[in-house]
């Protein structure tokens, strides 16, 4: 029986930073982290008159979803322009 070489080679490695995983949320997870209605998260998607920039969210298809550091981010504006 004939012996086979495995030759290894070099394999080039990202030099890009791993970054962690951010987790998307449904609005009633969203809901529950603000602890607030559905029905509020949902409003506080639309464009107000009231000066206050609506909630940052992304669409998928039908399907709002919504990234947690966003919410964060969006609450300390919030609270700075209040």
């Amino acid at each position: 029986m004939a012996t086979k070489k495995v030759v290894v080679l070099p394999v080039e490695v990202s030099t890009l930073p791993i970054t962690p995983f951010k987790p998307i949320l449904t609005p009633k997870q969203a809901a529950k982290v603000l602890q607030v209605n559905r029905s509020t998260i949902y409003e506080s998607t639309r464009k107000s008159n009231s000066g206050r920039k609506p909630l940052p969210h992304l669409r998928a298809g039908k399907f709002l979803r919504f990234r947690r550091s966003e919410i964060e981010r969006w609450l300390n504006e919030s609270r700075k322009a209040a």
